[in-house]
Order: structure tokens, then C-alpha cells, then sequence
């Protein structure tokens, strides 16, 4: 399996919002609110949203025979976004890929920490990329209670 990073372009949109609709509503009830739920999966129709991150953002598409299997989004100051892989190639070093080729570019472009925020699914993924794990805040939403923490890698 040849799994291939990308810089997206403006022809991946459609797929790309698939894909983070998906994974919001297959694994968002594990890590989100039921509002942020609602919230995210409205945020991937919405084109304009999208299209403002790909002039702003580097985002990287992972593509297997032509199909988008995750992406990963990392701004100017380096913050890393998103990172969402589709539920069928989990555990095959996708997200290791992507994140692997943000971090080179932030090296290139003289970006000297990268942050994130983190969540129950994603900490143990962070921590063995040299990520620090900070505890930010316990918060009540919707009676559900939520911990949020935050990464934070000086490369």
C-alpha cells in the first residue's frame, strides 16, 4: 500500500469535507460535546470556511490510488488544527505520515513550536511525536463533563 502526501488543493474541497463530516460524526461523540458535535458538522459544508483555510493554511491530503484517507491542517504560527483520518485506515501510519510532513515544513520555514489542541483520542498519538501534554481547563457542557488539554512540541 502506497500511501502519498499532498499539499490540497482547491479540487480536493469536496472530498476533504466528506471526510471531516464523517469523521466528526463517527468519532465526535468520543471526544466532543454534543454542541461541538453540531458545530463541526455544519463547519464541513461550509465552502467559504474551506476555501479561506487553503489560502491561509498548509494542508496536506494523504491519498491512496487517487481516494483522500486524511488530512492535516497547520497554520502560519504553527498550530495544528485538524489532523482526521478516514476510520478505515487507522493503525497504517497515516496520521504519522502527515504529521511528519508538517513538521518538516514548519522545520523549513523556521517555525519553532508547534501547538495543538489535544483529546482523549489524539493524546497518546501526540505524546509519541514529542509532544508535552498541559491540562488546561475542566468545564460542564450539557451536564457532560469535559477536560481539555493542549500540545505543545518546541522543535
Amino acid at each position: 500500500m502506497k500511501i502519498e502526501v499532498f499539499r490540497a488543493v482547491e479540487q480536493d474541497l469536496s472530498l476533504m469535507q466528506r471526510l471531516f463530516y464523517q469523521t466528526v460524526t463517527t468519532y465526535g461523540s468520543a471526544v466532543f460535546t454534543k454542541s461541538e458535535i453540531k458545530q463541526y458538522s455544519q463547519l464541513a459544508s461550509d465552502t467559504s470556511y474551506w476555501l479561506d483555510k487553503f489560502e491561509t493554511e498548509y494542508i496536506y491530503n494523504a491519498k491512496l490510488n487517487g481516494e483522500i484517507i486524511g488530512s492535516v491542517f497547520m497554520n502560519a504560527k504553527g498550530h495544528i488544527e485538524y489532523i482526521f483520518i478516514n476510520r478505515n485506515y487507522h493503525g497504517l501510519g497515516v496520521a504519522s505520515k502527515l504529521y511528519n510532513t508538517v513538521e518538516e515544513i514548519a522545520r523549513e520555514d523556521k517555525i519553532i513550536t508547534l501547538t495543538t489542541s489535544i483529546n482523549k483520542q489524539t493524546r497518546s498519538f501526540f505524546e509519541s511525536k514529542g509532544f508535552q501534554i498541559i491540562k488546561n481547563a475542566v468545564r460542564v457542557s450539557g451536564g457532560e463533563e469535559v477536560i481539555t488539554y493542549s500540545g505543545i512540541k518546541h522543535l
